[in-house]
């Protein structure tokens, strides 16, 4: 018993155990190793390794709340140095901090890994570092398309319902104020987007999607935007377009947009006064492609030319009054460069700066030259049963609303699968809407079992539109990869949704 008791005795001597707050105050210790890190004391003053704690808390998650780190050097100042192994916990407010004293056994580990040769150690060691970081980066992209697909619900219900309010009849103030609830949404819908494309980008996972789009009709689309944005400054927007340009192109519509917007809202920031212009030439035309040159132009505060380098690189903002993240150009020259092209500033301080961007867009493919014109009209003498299948109670509400304000749409709402199966069963729907995400099987999962377990043409055939915050670059195809018709990503409009409507509507008549 004694022997066991001097024996447990040496081992709690090799521990120490330490609870401190979010402020790095020690709250417990008791001192086996580091007497001086005691209560009161603060840990980020104890050893500079601590400092890790502060990196840490950014990626703490209820599934992955424990660390370990080995082979640590620690020491009290002028004392003796263990090597230890440190374990770290984080519990709500306080983090749980044990270390142990292996600096015995690391020292007879050292002797033997001596004799070893060098150039596999540090192989070893470099392959640990690569993994560590590809596993940090992993963790990093997931987190910002969980939180970017978080958001996407609630900014969907916000942009959506101000757009309802802004249809009926509002007075002045109430206009303003829901402009400025639905502008606030935009920016932070943007600044997450921006984010989540910096994640994908970096990773190497993001991909552009190509479809036939009217080039014309998206620039006068921005232009209208702008003019409503910029109708009270005192400062002027100007757009000019080469005639030349055969507008029908087969590119990435959505990126296109991004970029030029993203060097709009960048001349907005800077520009108080004066104007700002949007132009796009046609270069040359070859090969199927043409070559476009687009140049946005203000007459802002100008950036130095030491800084002008610096501007495209992510958080940085020149001037710390204006707000922003920083990172619309950096997003904007990445995606130019993904497109192929090149993006280049030439500016002076106090005098404006100007952008000018090359990039190539492949015409649409022959006989489809007339795709991105091609509208669906409903007739007005019919009436369309849909059913809504959404876990979420404000986005049903949100898209019920949306429908029946057009007064062809018969609408049902349910929350999950089980109750989707049984409507579809008794009720004929003309189209289904349903959330990729819900709470019992997912919504893919509920299209395959639609289009696979019904010999009833009525139901197996049925259109289904998909609906998602979901952020993964190929969450389309994976949509109609389970038999969905379409697809639409949260936040969308009122006017997106009746789009795809309208067209999966119209094309089952024929």
């Amino acid at each position: 018993m004694n022997d066991n008791m001097a024996n447990q005795k040496r081992f709690l001597n090799k521990i120490q155990l330490i609870t401190v707050d979010s402020l790095g105050e020690i709250k417990t210790s008791d001192a086996n190793l580091f007497p001086n890190w005691k209560e009161g004391a603060n840990i980020f003053n104890a050893h500079p390794f601590f400092e890790i704690l502060k990196s840490l808390e950014e990626v703490v998650t209820p599934l992955e709340k424990e660390f370990s780190f080995s082979c640590v050097h620690l020491s009290e100042e002028r004392n003796k140095e263990f090597i230890c192994d440190v374990n770290i916990t984080f519990e709500l407010s306080e983090t749980h901090i044990i270390i142990f004293d292996y600096s015995r056994a690391y020292l007879e580990l050292n002797k033997i890994s001596q004799e070893r040769n060098d150039s596999i150690i540090k192989s070893q060691e470099l392959e640990f570092s690569n993994r560590l970081l590809v596993e940090k980066e992993k963790f990093k992209n997931n987190f910002i398309a969980n939180i970017n697909h978080e958001l996407s619900a609630p900014l969907t219900s916000i942009k959506g319902f101000v757009d309802l309010l802004e249809k009926t009849d509002l007075d002045y103030e109430q206009q303003e104020l829901a402009k400025i609830i639905k502008s606030e949404a935009s920016h932070l819908q943007i600044i997450f987007s921006d984010m989540l494309d910096i994640s994908r980008i970096e990773s190497g996972e993001f991909k552009l999607n190509k479809e036939i789009f009217n080039l014309f009709d998206l620039i006068q689309s921005i232009e209208e935007s702008y003019k409503i944005i910029l109708k009270e400054d005192i400062v002027d927007f100007k757009v000019t377009i080469d005639k030349k340009i055969n507008p029908i192109v087969f590119a990435d519509k959505t990126r296109v947009y991004q970029i030029i917007t993203n060097l709009l809202n960048n001349a907005i920031k800077y520009t108080d006064e004066g104007i700002i212009e949007l132009s796009i030439f046609k270069v040359l035309g070859k090969n199927r492609k043409q070559e476009f040159e687009i140049i946005i132009k203000d007459t802002g505060i100008g950036i130095p030319k030491e800084d002008q380098e610096k501007i495209f690189n992510p958080f940085i903002q020149l001037d710390d009054i204006k707000s922003g993240t920083g990172l619309g150009l950096y997003v904007a020259r990445n995606l130019v460069h993904l497109m192929g092209g090149t993006i280049n500033v030439n500016s002076e301080e106090g005098q404006g700066a100007l952008f000018n961007i090359h990039i190539a867009l492949q015409n649409a493919p022959k006989g489809n030259e007339g795709a991105a014109e091609k509208e669906y009209v409903l007739p007005n003498d019919k009436k369309y049963r849909i059913l809504i299948v959404e876990n979420r109670q404000n986005t049903q509400y949100l898209i019920m609303k949306q429908l029946l304000r057009h007064k062809c749409f018969f609408v049902d709402v349910v929350s999950n699968a089980e109750d989707a199966i049984r409507n579809i069963e008794n009720r004929n729907y003309n189209l289904a809407i349903i959330d990729i995400k819900l709470d019992d099987i997912s919504g893919l999962s509920l299209t395959k079992k639609i289009r696979n377990d019904y010999g009833d043409a009525a139901i197996k055939d049925m259109p289904i539109v998909g609906i998602s915050g979901i952020s993964q670059s190929n969450i389309l195809n994976v949509a109609l990869s389970a038999g969905m018709d379409s697809f639409i990503a949260k936040p969308f409009t009122e006017e997106i949704l009746l789009n795809k409507i309208t067209r999966l509507l119209s094309l089952r008549k024929k």
